[in-house]
């Protein structure tokens, strides 16, 4: 019982997207009428199709199915020789199944792509673009790969500047860009030029097979030679491999090209210009309306609190020279006086309290010192005012408490005396006292009999 199966041709050639067809030739040697079907197995089988499904035999008689192999043109076929069986199985005497065994050599094709990323690379003292290689093929792509332009303009550098593309995968590699020149100004130009991409076809390709000496056909031996013993080559005979021819292209290019813009972008001397003319106007502005206005409120808010303290202000009298401006520290009193006008100084009085008497001069020097705690006042005459400018506070004794100047029980200025000895105040616009206000040194805190006192000097004029 059982069957004999036979292939026409046990090595099959044929390329992806293409079909080809073999036979198989089975005899029935059972007794009885049988029915036969068949079965691919092994790698190829996807690609392995029969005509008829089916074939019934009578005892002894013998009859054919066609093999049809149409392996697809995709990267997941990969291209060289696959193993494929086919078994014929019976439907009567499943034990007597046979198997016939060949070989399917897949051509390679070739689906090779390249594409900048992007095609206009845009830079000023360089560019950097990406390229994509796309293998589609059913066999890997090495490459090797270089930059050029018409005008040799430009250096090209890649990273990796040597790709290996498995089949249906894509690669990425770097591309730096950079123009011999540079220029600071003007329009921005464009350097067109061209990636190439050269295949090293590195290696023997799929599907190689030794010959003995490097003679004779695939397979063959020499006319007239024996074949080699098994196990390996004949004696005195290389084995050498014959490489089959890469089915890519030698060169593959991709077209793209540099804009090369100036050193100076177009925006920055848009945006310096803007920026001066903004500084001019800001200028402009403060000097014709902000610092008026500045100036303006500041003297109105000093207007209101010299106003809120009964203090209205006098102009200085021609002629008359007040004193520069404020100081610290040690140092004496400093009197100014009027042009042809004669200066009276105070002399302290009992008690500690001091006066101040003016001649018919406008200078005017006084004093007033402390005898422990307490109010010393100087009343200033009805019909006159007193401007003071200078004024040194004294605390020789190195006393400890508190010091103040009042006006009329308005404080003006207050001092710590542990923090000082002597320290004098010169004013170019005058401290005024109207007629009948009262000068007043303030002393509080004091554990002993304090000794602080005032010197003071200005002018009495007549208001």
């Amino acid at each position: 019982m059982g069957a004999i199966a036979q292939l026409s041709e046990s090595t099959i050639s044929v390329e992806p997207g293409r079909s080809t067809t073999i036979t198989l030739t089975i005899r029935n040697n059972g007794t009885v009428v049988d029915r036969f079907t068949f079965e691919a197995l092994g790698d190829a089988a996807s690609t392995v199709t029969f005509a008829p499904l089916s074939l019934s035999l009578f005892p002894e008689a013998s009859g054919t199915v066609n093999i049809i192999v149409s392996p697809p043109r995709l990267p997941t076929v990969p291209a060289g020789p696959i193993p494929f069986a086919v078994r014929v199985v019976s439907s009567e005497d499943s034990d007597g199944s046979v198997v016939e065994e060949g070989t399917i050599h897949v051509g390679a094709f070739s689906d090779i792509t390249a594409e900048l990323i992007p095609r206009i690379a845009r830079g000023r003292r360089s560019a950097r673009a990406q390229l994509a290689v796309d293998n589609r093929s059913n066999c890997g792509y090495r490459a090797e790969l270089s930059g050029s332009d018409p005008k040799s303009l430009l250096a090209f550098s890649f990273s990796p500047a040597i790709i290996d593309v498995a089949p249906g995968e894509a690669v990425f590699t770097k591309l730096s860009i950079r123009p011999s020149s540079h220029f600071w100004r003007g329009t921005a130009k464009t350097h067109p030029f061209r990636v190439t991409l050269r295949d090293l076809a590195a290696g023997p390709a799929s599907g190689d097979t030794p010959t003995a000496g490097g003679a004779g056909a695939t397979g063959a031996s020499p006319a007239g030679s024996s074949p080699p013993p098994a196990g390996g080559a004949a004696s005195g005979t290389t084995a050498v491999l014959t490489k089959a021819p890469s089915p890519h292209k030698e060169e593959i290019g991709a077209e793209g090209s540099m804009l090369q813009e100036p050193i100076l972008p177009r925006w920055l001397l848009a945006a310096v210009a803007a920026l001066i003319a903004l500084v001019v106007l800001l200028v402009i502005l403060w000097f014709t309306l902000l610092k008026p206005q500045i100036r303006s409120t500041a003297q109105s808010e000093v207007n209101k609190q010299l106003a809120a303290s009964g203090i209205t202000s006098t102009p200085t009298p021609s002629g008359t020279s007040p004193s520069g401006s404020k100081s610290g520290g040690s140092g004496g009193t400093s009197s100014g006086s009027a042009g042809g006008a004669t200066s009276a100084v105070s002399t302290p009085g009992s008690g500690g309290s001091g006066s101040s008497t003016a001649s018919s001069g406008l200078t005017v020097n006084g004093s007033l010192l402390a005898v422990g705690n307490g109010t010393f006042s100087y009343t200033v005459p009805t019909g006159r005012t007193l401007e003071i400018t200078d004024i040194l506070v004294e605390n020789s004794a190195g006393d400890t408490g508190n010091v103040a100047v009042s006006r009329s029980g308005t404080l003006l200025m207050e001092w710590a005396m542990a923090n000082f000895r002597d320290i004098d105040y010169h004013w170019i616009t005058p401290t005024v006292f109207g007629p009948g206000t009262q000068l007043q040194l303030v002393v509080t805190g004091c554990t002993a009999a304090c000794t602080p006192g005032i010197y003071y000097a200005g002018h009495l004029v007549t208001g």
